[in-house]
């Protein structure tokens, strides 16, 4: 996890990019001169201070234009970046690779908590679990966006991200439930299900998290509601584990 004073920038990747300086003055958006410099930016902050190296940054930046151009071209962007967060050490050269050193990054922190959270389920520690969750939540603004949004390497990040936040979404809301705070798991799983309609854990989650509430109803309407697209999109059923739950639900509601 990103432990400690961070001397540089505050980079925002998860939603629109937010960065601010190292004084806390806010980057403006015209204060990015091109798309080029902002993809620039994002790539080097993914990677959390390691240097990445400039073949590749010049194969998913510019891939189709000479080496000489595009290894300009790169020199203008990090140049950019300098320029714009006003410091000429913020993207430092290493050997043959470009480096974004003592920035603070949501990804990176994102990616920290994922592992924490996956640890302390793996103990049953499930109150920090949640703890650890609803740090994760607040930092997921919105997907990974990118200058050039269908390019292969922006998609799988985004890709990335997002199992990163439906799992802290449904590791989270299991956690919940095991503690008794069943409402606060509603919330996680129907964010989870809104954000993967097929996610049978997530789906299960929240029809638990209603039934604790003793809305059976709810409970039920979330498992028709995941049958109906499991049957639209894949022509398949739930599994019997989702069954047996859903009419565990069915009797609890018959004798209610």
């Amino acid at each position: 996890m990103q432990h400690g004073h961070h001397r540089g920038p505050r980079v925002r990747l998860l939603g629109d990019l937010e960065v601010r300086r190292h004084d806390g003055t806010l980057v403006q958006a015209h204060e990015w001169r091109t798309g080029k410099t902002m993809d620039l930016l994002r790539l080097l902050a993914l990677e959390d201070g390691r240097p990445v190296q400039v073949d590749g940054l010049l194969e998913k930046l510019w891939p189709d234009a000479p080496r000489m151009r595009g290894l300009g071209s790169l020199r203008t962007a990090a140049s950019e970046i300098r320029r714009v967060l006003g410091d000429p050490l913020s993207v430092r050269r290493h050997l043959d690779g470009l480096a974004l050193p003592d920035a603070w990054v949501d990804v990176v922190e994102l990616r920290a908590l994922h592992s924490d959270i996956r640890q302390a389920r793996d103990s049953l520690e499930h109150e920090v679990v949640l703890a650890l969750a609803r740090r994760a939540c607040s930092l997921y603004r919105g997907p990974f966006q990118a200058h050039d949004a269908a390019s292969l390497w922006s998609v799988e990040v985004r890709d990335e991200l997002t199992v990163l936040h439906l799992d802290v979404l449904t590791w989270g809301a299991e956690s919940a439930n095991a503690a008794a705070h069943y409402r606060e798991a509603v919330e996680m799983a129907s964010t989870a299900v809104r954000t993967d309609p097929g996610s049978e854990s997530a789906h299960r989650t929240l029809m638990r998290a209603y039934a604790a509430l003793g809305e059976i109803g709810h409970a039920l309407r979330a498992y028709e509601s995941y049958r109906r697209f499991l049957a639209t999109e894949l022509g398949a059923d739930p599994s019997v584990q989702t069954q047996d739950l859903h009419l565990r639900l069915l009797r609890s509601s018959g004798s209610s």
